[in-house]
């Protein structure tokens, strides 16, 4: 389901007389801060459930791939910008798999920030020569509205150089155009849609009386 049918259909509800107390007109972009907080919600759960069975294909279905640049490649060592924030969960499960765009099967191993200095020190960085990436904040942003993420990349070949890399994200809502779809499990949207309308619901409707204050002009 396209982002904007998911608010327009809660929209459509509490507009309706089946929202009784909370029926009104409510701004799409309160409904949107709503959903992004039960999508979360949603994408730690399928997460959690993940792990209780050792088995996190799930979080795929909420994922999308992008095709990402390499940039400023010397030797063996470049970096590549991330589109987005990735979703934040542990493990860095919220980019769910890096691999050269034009060879699919070369798949990049996620590494800690610090492993290649401690692999250094260590002298086992010869043991494997397949490419690797960690998760940084983008050091080379310069101002609002730039990448906020990159990836560090390392071990990548010298000769057949990969150019760009097939990064498949989880997609945060309030990064999705109000017509992309959002990438979520069969069945998910009532869901959702539901969870957002109880929330909205049990919302405090505002105290919009005066407060009765004595002010000292007026003693």
């Amino acid at each position: 389901m396209k982002k904007i049918h998911l608010i327009e259909s809660i929209q459509s509800f509490l507009a309706s007389d089946n929202a009784g107390d909370s029926k009104g007109v409510y701004h799409p972009e309160e409904i949107a801060v709503h959903l992004n907080n039960v999508f979360n919600q949603s994408v730690y759960n399928a997460w959690l459930n993940g792990k209780k069975y050792s088995e996190f294909s799930q979080l795929d279905a909420w994922s999308k791939v992008y095709e990402i640049d390499v940039v400023d490649q010397v030797g063996a060592k470049a970096h590549a910008l991330l589109p987005f924030s990735p979703v934040q969960l542990p493990d860095g499960l919220g980019l769910r798999q890096i691999s050269d765009h034009d060879t699919p099967a070369t798949v990049l191993v996620p590494i800690e920030a610090t492993a290649s200095v401690v692999f250094g020190a260590l002298d086992v960085n010869t043991i494997s020569s397949v490419p690797t990436y960690s998760l940084e904040q983008n050091s080379h942003s310069t101002g609002a509205g730039e990448e906020s993420h990159m990836l560090r990349l390392e071990k990548l070949p010298t000769v057949d150089t990969i150019d760009s890399l097939d990064v498949l994200m989880i997609v945060p809502f309030d990064q999705l155009d109000d017509y992309d779809d959002v990438a979520m499990p069969s069945g998910m949207e009532e869901n959702m849609i539901s969870q957002v309308i109880e929330m909205m619901s049990n919302k405090r409707i505002p105290d919009t009386t005066n407060d009765e204050v004595i002010r000292p002009e007026n003693q």
